[in-house]
């Protein structure tokens, strides 16, 4: 068993990344008691692990000064570091292909592990009619009881987020950043800081001091349908990010939902094509009437 330290001491070296740092977990039963026994650990899993690069001390030791620093940092800032060995880790999350195997929280950490959690996602730029609908939408589940999980991006993710706070609900904003960095986009901090201060918080696997880059937007987006029972898309084209959320749904096989537009809304509307191709596949509930969304709350494990 590895603690926090040790987790942050291997994802700081040259060649260990979250996959093979999620292997080594898996075959340590006895946790090291100083970085000589950690560099012995690490030797006789060779073969064991694939892949596996054995760093140098002078290695483990510049990672692992670092790993504390980072520790006491996100101490002083509020920040909570979550490994799966953890009773807060999100039990969710330990049930989904390629775990993380760190987690920085800032907020209320309960809200990681409610009973039921959504997320509501979608496009970047939604119609007025998806805007209002990722409201209402996020309202209605956060009445019920549900903890709403989104990405804090532009237009669906901030309307979810702001349903949720409008019915007093608490919501989690799944970040592609460190917690320290200044949250982007920069219009929404003060969606940002609402969040925390009315009972959710923020979640990222990336430490302090890292910014977002393309493939970390694709990364976090299986940690936001991992984090919920269920996944509901107001607006989307066919391509597009929130295609890659809708994947990582149906790979953890829990339940996906669509906003189910009236006709007249679809006219001109490219942004609600992967909505009607996903309900027309029968990949997705329709939702569209309180009664269509209770009902998909039920579908929920």
């Amino acid at each position: 068993m590895l603690d926090r330290i040790q987790i942050m001491t291997l994802l700081g070296l040259p060649g260990f990344g979250r996959a093979t740092v999620g292997s080594i977990i898996k075959e340590v039963s006895i946790q090291p008691s100083n970085i000589g026994e950690l560099h012995d650990l690490l030797e006789g899993l060779k073969g064991v692990v694939p892949r596996i690069k054995i760093p140098n001390m002078a290695q483990l030791e510049k990672s692992s000064d670092l790993a504390k620093l980072t520790y006491e940092r996100c101490e002083k800032l509020g920040i909570k570091i979550l490994s799966p060995s953890d009773k807060q880790f999100p039990f969710r999350l330990k049930h989904i292909p390629d775990q993380p195997v760190i987690l920085y929280v800032k907020g209320n950490i309960e809200c990681l592990n409610a009973e039921l959690s959504v997320a509501i996602i979608g496009t970047r730029e939604p119609s007025a009619y998806g805007e209002k609908c990722g409201e209402l939408f996020a309202k209605r589940f956060a009445e019920q009881g549900l903890v709403v999980v989104s990405g804090l991006a532009k237009g669906i993710d901030t309307t979810g987020h702001q349903g949720c706070l409008i019915a007093k609900g608490s919501t989690v904003a799944v970040l592609a950043q460190g917690l320290d960095t200044g949250v982007y986009p920069a219009e929404n901090r003060p969606l940002a800081n609402r969040i925390l201060d009315e009972g959710g918080c923020w979640i990222s696997e990336y430490s302090l001091g890292v910014r977002g880059r393309p493939n970390f937007f694709v990364e976090r987006d299986r940690l936001q349908a991992g984090l919920s029972a269920g996944v509901v898309v107001i607006e989307t084209d066919i391509k597009g990010g929130t295609m890659h959320t809708v994947g990582y749904c149906l790979e953890q096989r829990k339940p996906l939902g669509c906003l189910n537009h009236p006709e007249k809304f679809l006219i001109g509307n490219n942004k609600a094509r992967g909505n009607q191709q996903l309900i027309n596949e029968g990949k997705a509930v329709p939702l569209f009437t309180p009664e269509e969304l209770d009902g998909y709350i039920s579908k929920m494990e």
